[in-house]
């Protein structure tokens, strides 16, 4: 079975059959009308000096954010485990964080939603949940879900 060849000149484009467009679909690629540009057809559409340095900047800017971010994220995790090896309570009697002793006699303790551990309202955070009520999380657990 012969493609389909509509138009003419440059502005030629070529339906495709259903053998392609069922692997464009797997592919989820869809199909376009410059699929059947040839090769003289792709070069007479180059770039000048302006529009090429203009690509460069923002792959420049996209590769510096990039960097950046990576950097952000490596303080973030270098932080979460700081803060995992200097546990000082056990969570239950104790603040998870601080190591300060917690109920009737000691400071006020929260449960932390994701740990389940008990720390005091110095080494918690109050947050809001899914159902937009509020909920506390232990330092660790807010730094691990940034």
């Amino acid at each position: 079975m012969a493609d389909t060849i509509f138009g003419n000149g440059t502005d030629q484009w070529v339906c495709p059959n259903d053998r392609q467009l069922a692997l464009r679909a797997k592919l989820q690629t869809g199909w376009s009308v410059h699929t059947y540009q040839t090769d003289k057809q792709r070069k007479n559409q180059s770039l000048d000096d302006n529009e090429m340095e203009s690509i460069l900047q923002v792959i420049r800017r996209a590769e510096k954010v990039d960097t950046l971010e990576q950097q952000r994220i490596g303080r973030l995790v270098e932080r979460l485990e700081n803060m995992r090896k200097n546990v000082m309570g056990n969570g239950m009697s104790q603040c998870l964080l601080c190591g300060e002793h917690l109920g009737i006699l000691g400071t006020t303790s929260v449960f932390c939603q994701d740990c389940k551990k008990k720390v005091c309202t110095k080494c918690g955070i109050e947050t809001l949940s899914n159902l937009k009520r509020p909920t506390w999380l232990c330092k660790i657990c807010s730094e691990q879900r940034e």
